[in-house]
């Protein structure tokens, strides 16, 4: 798996389901009283609102992965100096391994930042507003 590839299953299994109005909805026998509070909420709303509602879910759900991406590429630390490194590789079927994040002990070409892919895989800043 490339970082690329990575990037995308991030934005597919992550990303998607967290924008997604269904995150909302309640579920189950029993939903927990603020998710139907906030359904009953969201489902008062105008189209227009809830397009906005949904866009600063995107916002913040991009915000959020970035800010992880972050952390693994160690842009942003984690931990009081001497700061210590996170290393993500992605192990195959055969056993290969692909490392997907850059460490201050690596140094490798063709491995990039992930956060800045995730910049150019989803950027909603730059998305239009509803009108």
């Amino acid at each position: 798996m490339t970082q690329e590839e990575f990037v995308a299953v991030v934005r597919q299994q992550a990303f998607e389901a967290a924008v997604s109005e269904k995150v909302l909805q309640p579920h189950g026998r029993q939903p927990h009283q603020v998710l139907v509070q906030m359904w009953d909420w969201y489902t008062g709303l105008t189209d227009r609102d809830k397009a906005l509602v949904r866009q600063a879910m995107r916002i913040a759900a991009y915000a959020s992965i970035f800010d992880l991406f972050a952390m693994l590429d160690g842009s942003k630390v984690i931990d009081n100096p001497p700061h210590g490194h996170l290393r993500l590789t992605y192990i195959g079927p055969d056993g290969s391994e692909q490392p997907l994040n850059l460490t201050d002990q690596v140094s490798l070409p063709e491995v990039d930042e992930l956060h800045a892919l995730w910049t150019t895989e989803v950027f909603p800043y730059t998305e239009p507003l509803p009108s």
